[in-house]
C-alpha cells in the first residue's frame, strides 16, 4: 500500500471518528435529560455558561488524548501539549512565587515595617520586617548570572543558598531519622505498662510482630554494612534473608506504584467517558 492510499485511509478515519463526535455533542446540546446534566456541571464548575465549559472539557481532552498517543509513538500532537503543559505550569508558577513570596512574604512585610517605623517608631516587629530586605538583595544577586562580567556576584547567594540548605537539610534529616532509631527499640513481650488489660494472645501477637519487626531490620542492616566480608554462616545467612526482606518491600513498592498510575488512568478513561462523552453518568 502506497503512501497516498494510506494517507486516504487516515483521513477517512478520522472524518468518521469527528462526524461520530459532532453526532453526539448535537446529542448533548440538545437531549433534555444530558443537557440539564451539563448545565449543573458547569455551574457547579462555576462556570459562566456552558458553550465556555463545554470547550474546557474539550480541551482536557484532547491534550489527555494527545499525551496517551505517545504510546503509539512520538508525534506533534504529544509534543504540542506537553509544551503548553510546561509552558502553563511556568506562568503559574511565576504568578504563585510572585503572589505568595515576593508580595507576601517580601514586598508586604518590608512596607509595613517601614510604615511603622515612620509612624509609631522603631520597633522590634517593625526592624525585624525591615531586615526582610537583606534576603532580598541576597536573592537578587543570582540575576548577575546573566552577566559575564559580573557572574562571580551570583556566587554569594549560591553559597548562601546551599549552606542554608545543606542546615535545613541536616535538620530535617535528623528530626525524621530519630524518632525511627528510637522506634525500633520494641519488646518481643508487651508487658502491662505497654498494653494494659491486653489478653495473652493480644501479647503474643503484638510480640510475634516486634520480633518479625526486629529480623527484618537486622538482617536487612547486614546486607548493606560492607565493611568486612561476610564469611561466616550466620551473617551470610542474615544478608540473605535481608535481600529477601528488601524483594518483598521492592515488590510491594512496584505494586502501589502500579495501581497509583493505573487509578490515574481510570480517572482519565471515566473523564472521557462521562464528562466528555456523556456516554454513562458522572
Amino acid at each position: 500500500m502506497d503512501q497516498k492510499k494510506t494517507t486516504l485511509i487516515w483521513l477517512a478515519i478520522i472524518a468518521v471518528i469527528l462526524s461520530m463526535l459532532a453526532v453526539n455533542e448535537f446529542r448533548i446540546y440538545h437531549s433534555p435529560g444530558v443537557q440539564e446534566l451539563v448545565s449543573q456541571t458547569a455551574r457547579d464548575r462555576e462556570m459562566p455558561n456552558v458553550f465556555l465549559y463545554r470547550v474546557s472539557v474539550w480541551l482536557a481532552a484532547c491534550g489527555t488524548i494527545a499525551v496517551y498517543s505517545f504510546m503509539f509513538k512520538d508525534n506533534p500532537a504529544y509534543r504540542a501539549f506537553q509544551n503548553a503543559l510546561q509552558g502553563c505550569a511556568t506562568g503559574w508558577g511565576c504568578v504563585l512565587v510572585s503572589k505568595q513570596i515576593l508580595w507576601e512574604k517580601l514586598l508586604l512585610p518590608v512596607g509595613q515595617g517601614f510604615s511603622s517605623w515612620f509612624s509609631e517608631g522603631l520597633s522590634v516587629s517593625s526592624f525585624s520586617s525591615i531586615l526582610l530586605i537583606i534576603p532580598g538583595i541576597i536573592g537578587c544577586l543570582w540575576y548577575f548570572q546573566y552577566s559575564k562580567k559580573h557572574f562571580w556576584i551570583s556566587r554569594i547567594a549560591m553559597c548562601v543558598t546551599l549552606g542554608a540548605g545543606a542546615g535545613l537539610s541536616f535538620k530535617k534529616t535528623f528530626n525524621e531519622l530519630m524518632p525511627q532509631i528510637t522506634g525500633s527499640f520494641k519488646s518481643i513481650w508487651p508487658d502491662e505498662y505497654m498494653l494494659p488489660g491486653a489478653s495473652f494472645v493480644q501479647r503474643a501477637g503484638l510480640g510475634f510482630e516486634n520480633l518479625l519487626f526486629i529480623v527484618t531490620m537486622l538482617s536487612v542492616l547486614t546486607y548493606f554494612f560492607f565493611a568486612f566480608e561476610r564469611k561466616s554462616v550466620s551473617l551470610n545467612s542474615s544478608a540473605n534473608l535481608g535481600r529477601w526482606f528488601l524483594m518483598i518491600s521492592l515488590g510491594a513498592f512496584f505494586g502501589n506504584t502500579f495501581m497509583t498510575r493505573l487509578s490515574a488512568l481510570i480517572e482519565r478513561v471515566h473523564f472521557l467517558v462521562a464528562e466528555w462523552l456523556r456516554l454513562v453518568a458522572m
